[in-house]
């Protein structure tokens, strides 16, 4: 998920800077740290040297087997698997360690000027402060989005549409397995990649490798009034300035929240509970593998699509075409809410008081609930060795790993 320029989320923490702890499945190193496969409970990420905690970081991005980490001062690193070189340092060879981002386009140096990151797959990409966007790792269908399907070992900037220059004016970004999409200042959204069941919101497309304007409501000429956008595996949602949320791409599990499991290539409406007036008063959006959450004004959350692992958080599994609520641990809502993730099968949810709280699949210790059991209601997390745990103040979930940014309670 990423937060746009006129966030109205409620009561969100700013962030300044944390440390960054990991849980679930390390096979490639994606948890930063030594963890034997997996861990079912919270532990630090490693630094760059491989000793003390990784910290100084602002934001997190998680693909399916590697972790990113924006430092507050606008550089990347990267850690993890990196065969498509997702970890953006010129090679394919993994590491458990962060290793810093290379500079785009060949150019000497780092990195630099990030204001946000995204990640899905084995895909990687940067948000500039300038406007442009770069992307480095998996290009085989077009989502590096600099008009071949080649796979550049070091990161690239994204060009226009007409591949003359630069992508510019690009205000938020959001990564799918094969795809991206990009909100811009002025309302609009380009997408580019591999069009799998339509998550390129263009009818009739099969692929594209540089980006081309996203279809309008009523397969009206161009999408407008975006200021945030997220994508699944297959689908695509992205919330409007006036708090309704739009989707399109696939929806074999009713993850396009239209009351039908029927796809669609163009955007439509989210429905409301009832299933009449469209989902409105959206603060934030976030999408997973084939679900997705509202983050409401209220602080309550709102859910829809699959749920068989228990990933809607409503207390059982079954999947639901139109938004349901989200319960509490022990509430018949979870209210307070701040800021919400979901990765493939599971959701993570940031609380007004530091606090946050995991559901859905954890075969591989992903809740950081101190086991591999899913659960289909919230429920919190633990941390490793009897750490006292400091304020969550970010998250980011991945294919079966989760990143929590977290500022100690002593200051540190």
């Amino acid at each position: 998920m990423t937060a746009s320029a006129d966030d109205p989320r409620p009561t969100a923490p700013a962030v300044t800077s944390g440390e960054v702890w990991s849980v679930g499945h390390d096979d490639f190193g994606q948890l930063g740290r030594k963890a034997d496969g997996f861990d079912v409970a919270l532990g630090p990420v490693r630094s760059p040297t491989g000793r003390g905690t990784l910290t100084g970081v602002k934001a997190l991005a998680a693909g399916e087997r590697h972790s990113l980490a924006l430092l507050t001062d606008g550089r990347v690193l990267a850690w993890g698997s990196n065969s498509n070189g997702q970890l953006g340092n010129g090679t394919s060879k993994p590491s458990a360690v962060p290793v810093a981002v290379h500079a785009p386009d060949g150019r000497t140096g780092r990195l630099g000027g990030v204001t946000s990151i995204a990640a899905a797959g084995n895909l990687s990409v940067a948000l500039l402060g300038n406007g442009q966007v770069v992307t480095w790792g998996a290009g085989g269908s077009g989502q590096r989005g600099i008009g071949t399907t080649s796979s550049p070992a070091v990161p690239t900037t994204v060009r226009a549409p007409d591949g003359a220059g630069p992508l510019t004016g690009v205000t938020a970004i959001a990564a799918a397995d094969q795809a991206c999409l990009a909100a811009l200042r002025d309302g609009g959204v380009v997408s580019w990649g591999g069009n799998l069941a339509g998550i390129l919101g263009t009818a009739g497309v099969t692929a594209r490798a540089l980006p081309a304007p996203v279809t309008g409501v009523g397969e009206q000429a161009r999408l407008t009034g975006v200021v945030e956008v997220a994508a699944g595996n297959k689908h695509a949602i992205a919330r409007l300035r006036d708090g309704r949320v739009l989707s399109w791409g696939k929806n074999d599990r009713g993850q396009l929240g239209d009351g039908t499991v029927r796809g669609r290539w163009t955007p439509g409406p989210v429905v409301g509970p009832s299933g009449g007036e469209p989902l409105g008063d959206v603060a934030a959006i976030a999408a997973g593998g084939k679900h997705n959450y509202a983050l409401l004004k209220d602080g309550t959350v709102m859910a829809w699509g699959s749920n068989g692992n228990g990933q809607l958080g409503v207390g059982g599994t079954r999947s639901s075409a139109r938004p349901v609520q989200v319960k509490g641990t022990y509430t018949p809502k979870l209210r307070g809410v701040t800021g919400v993730e979901a990765g493939n099968g599971f959701g993570v949810a940031l609380l007004a008081g530091g606090s946050a709280l995991t559901w859905g699949a954890d075969g591989k210790g992903q809740l950081g609930a101190g086991s591999r059991l899913p659960r289909s209601r919230p429920g919190p997390l633990i941390l490793a060795q009897g750490a006292r745990a400091g304020t969550f103040v970010a998250a980011a979930a991945g294919g079966h790993h989760l990143l929590i940014l977290m500022q100690p309670r002593d200051g540190r």
